[in-house]
């Protein structure tokens, strides 16, 4: 049985003009499942656009599974940006139904395909995003997705195991934007190997970051964006991230006899918004083999993680903290008092406070922030 494995992706304009590369479509479809984290929902029809919240365009779907992609984990922090609404909307919109999110008995439902008389179990999760997450031990109400550090997590790998053959991890975590996972990352991960899943494929970041071999199993700890544009058009570019265009994808094998599970990755490139192709270019081979020796070396390990997250929470992170406790000088005061006010008289939730509730809540990013404030 053979599992191709794609990224994030979102095309908020229109997929038509997006071209796939023939080298591409050959390798995808030589597999017998095609699986692709559909990042974003569906806008529901006569709603307006709305800030901070990202859709794609109806055609998504059929985009991706006339690829020749089948399976669909929909469990991430952009599912609810529509509400129930989108999300109906998005599931109806797929043959093959998304999984992950839903009922919270749905969300933790594990998805399974079979060929030949071999099941292979799919569960997909999440880190507690701002909303539409099922991150409250005590409210199983509504809908959302299932969270990645809830403890039933391990219980539903050890059941799934008494009826699959194979079971494929699917998280949806990390730090955005940069190379090499998180100490926190990393030990939840292996912990799934260890409850009894065969592989752990994880999305989020936004750029592929390191994999390794945990215990005769795979782990790619982030494949990147297959293809991700939430602009209204082609042109925009995320100037700001180098490894945004970047792609790894997964082909990943399994031997029913023997029982052996083998890997090899291919890197795929975003071209303008408007393709994706296989990318060839060796300094990619070689980023990656760097990354994956991370892993291995704690000392380069220790100082890639300081000097990228160290990066991050100083420039993103920080600076919220600092516009929430600390209006220190008059004019920062007093617009912040003035704000505040108006936001009182209209109901409005204070944006800083929001946005420092959000950084707070996940669990991996909240990490990052107390390591780095450890050793400021």
């Amino acid at each position: 049985m053979k599992f191709f494995f794609a990224g994030d992706f979102c095309s908020t304009p229109s997929t038509k003009p997006i071209f796939v590369s023939e080298e591409l479509k050959g390798i995808i479809r030589s597999c017998d499942f095609k699986v692709c984290n559909f990042e974003v929902p569906l806008k529901p029809t006569g709603v307006e656009p709305q800030k901070e919240r990202y859709y794609q365009h109806d055609d998504a779907p059929a985009f991706l599974e006339e690829l020749g992609f089948n399976v669909f984990p929909f469990a991430n922090n952009h599912a609810f940006d529509y509400g129930v609404k989108g999300w109906q909307k998005t599931m109806d919109a797929f043959h093959t139904q998304p999984f992950g999110s839903g009922t919270y008995v749905d969300a933790y439902r594990v998805k399974v395909v079979e060929k030949d008389g071999v099941k292979v179990g799919f569960l997909a999760l999440c880190f507690a995003a701002r909303f539409g997450v099922f991150d409250d031990v005590c409210e199983h109400e509504g809908y959302g997705c299932a969270y990645i550090n809830d403890l039933k997590v391990n219980h539903v790998i050890m059941d799934a195991k008494k009826v699959v053959d194979y079971l494929i991890v699917l998280p949806h975590d990390g730090i955005e934007y940069i190379d090499i996972p998180l100490p926190e990352t990393i030990a939840r991960y292996r912990d799934f190997i260890d409850y009894g899943a065969d592989a752990v494929i994880g999305t989020h970041p936004h750029c592929p970051q390191g994999w390794e071999e945990y215990k005769g199993k795979p782990i790619f700890y982030s494949l990147g964006n297959f293809l991700f544009n939430s602009k209204q058009d082609y042109s925009y570019r995320a100037w700001n991230r180098p490894h945004w265009y970047e792609g790894l994808c997964v082909i990943l094998e399994l031997e029913t006899q023997t029982r052996a599970i083998s890997c090899r990755t291919v890197n795929t490139r975003n071209v303008d918004n408007l393709g994706i192709i296989v990318d060839n270019d060796k300094q990619r081979d070689k980023h990656n083999k760097q990354l994956c020796c991370y892993l291995i070396d704690k000392e380069e390990y220790d100082r890639c993680f300081q000097q990228q997250v160290r990066k991050i929470v100083l420039t993103e992170d920080l600076p919220k903290l600092d516009t929430t406790f600390h209006d220190i000088t008059l004019k920062k005061s007093l617009r912040a008092i003035a704000r505040y006010i108006f936001n009182k008289l209209i109901k409005k939730q204070n944006r800083s406070d929001f946005a420092v509730r959000r950084m707070l809540k996940h669990d991996v990013q909240r990490a990052g922030l107390l390591r780095v404030l450890k050793h400021k």
